[in-house]
């Protein structure tokens, strides 16, 4: 079993939010209830790195009795062998342990959340794993609300990986949708959903809820009475009322049609990328129509010749692996369709996108920014989306001009330093 390696380069999520430009809220210990009715983002971490991880064996124990398909490489372990293989995922010198998002809520994902026993799907087992740690009560969450929660995320979860070179502890997919090897199968299961019966076996409902041999007789409908007016319209018609009332045919494609609508959702506003930028999603779309697509076909293709798959765990990482590319897939079919390239000659002595600023602020020191749209922002590139409260401040500012930025935890005041 490879292990996930580990960085020398903590980050924390005070730095990795405000890198992005981003209002910061927080933090209040885990377990403990947010103030955020709105979308957004959070993350979790801890107050210091702790080189050595502690896994709660009562925790996992009750998950394996709470669970009793729960497999480890395929055998079910035992509660020492499924905390080492947790542990082999430790890193050591981070101390945050999950980035999440929420297109509704994040004070009421991150109470579902709290709420969920490790193990169970319901109501909503994202970061499970943070409930196999015996100083999880020590955690505390950050938290931002913003309408763009999954880009947002995206964008943490990448400047994260390229700092630490993995994901944080609690995050099993990436975002690219590629599901983090484990050995770990069937890990949830729905407590109040029954199993579906085996292949083959029938269901025979008896009238009266009783039960015998043969096969039930088909309760006799009772006859609708007509309402008035459906006899008023069968007075009206010219052979009386024994003429049929037609009911007019159904559009069978309407459904279709608007289904079909429906994905397709509202038009994208114009994505604002550099030319690297628009080379990078290019780049990003060859590899996974080119390499990954074929290779997740193939996984789904070798899992569906085991057999029945319903129990099937590969078949099932490599379908949800597979819905997660699609959907990458489209995304960046759309941004490029919607791609409008940002002139940065047009760059001078005010700032616009495409600018690369330099910066003082009473806190931080000298800092540079690159501005660019929000598909290319990377915080830890110095590149920042000019819709984020930083970038908002500076657009149209010179050199020599002091711009003061309002977050919940205070203001900072930015000083343009230089304008290229």
């Amino acid at each position: 079993m490879t292990t996930t390696p580990s960085s020398t380069t903590p980050i924390n999520g005070h730095d990795l939010l405000y890198a992005l430009g981003l209002g910061i809220e927080g933090p209040v210990l885990w377990g403990r209830p947010v103030s955020a009715s709105g979308p957004g983002v959070f993350l979790v971490e801890l107050p210091t790195h702790e080189p050595k991880v502690s896994i709660d064996p009562t925790a996992v124990r009750d998950w394996l009795d709470r669970n009793p398909d729960l497999r480890l490489d395929g055998k079910r372990p035992s509660v020492a062998e499924l905390q080492s293989r947790l542990a082999s995922f430790w890193l050591p010198r981070q101390v945050i342990l999950y980035i999440g998002s929420s297109q509704k809520s994040v004070g009421a994902r991150l109470g579902s959340i709290y709420r969920t026993p490790l193990g169970e799907r319901r109501p909503q087992p994202a970061a499970y794993w943070l409930k196999t740690l015996k100083d999880i009560a020590k955690a505390r969450v950050w938290w931002v609300e913003t309408a763009e929660a999954e880009l947002y995320e995206d964008q943490l979860l990448e400047s994260f990986a390229k700092s630490a070179r993995a994901m944080p502890y609690g995050v099993l997919t990436s975002p690219t949708g590629q599901r983090r090897e484990t050995g770990i199968t069937i890990p949830l299961h729905d407590a109040d959903v029954p199993k579906a019966p085996p292949r083959g076996s029938k269901i025979t409902v008896f009238p009266d809820g009783q039960e015998g041999e043969g096969e039930p007789k088909r309760a006799a409908r009772a006859p609708r009475k007509p309402t008035a007016k459906a006899l008023a319209k069968l007075a009206a018609r010219p052979n009386g009322a024994g003429s049929a009332i037609e009911a007019p045919k159904p559009d069978r494609g309407a459904a279709a049609r608007a289904a079909r609508a429906a994905a397709k959702g509202p038009p994208l506003p114009p994505i604002h990328l550099t030319t690297e930028g628009l080379a990078a999603l290019h780049n990003e779309l060859r590899e996974l129509t080119v390499e990954r697509r074929p290779e997740v076909i193939s996984r789904i293709k070798a899992a569906r010749e085991l057999g029945d798959l319903r129990e099937n765990a590969d078949y099932e990482a490599a379908r949800k692996e597979q819905s997660f590319l699609e959907g990458r897939v489209l995304q960046l079919e759309q941004m490029i369709k919607h791609a409008v390239i940002i002139d940065q000659s047009a760059s001078g002595s005010e700032v616009v996108m495409g600018s690369t600023v330099v910066v003082e602020t009473d806190r931080h020191g000298p800092e540079m920014f690159k501005i660019v749209g929000s598909a290319e922002a990377d915080a830890l590139a110095g590149k920042i989306s000019y819709t984020s409260p930083i970038g908002r401040a500076l657009m149209g500012r010179r050199a020599g001009e002091t711009v003061r930025v309002t977050v919940p935890a205070g203001t900072i005041d930015f000083t343009v330093v230089e304008v290229s």
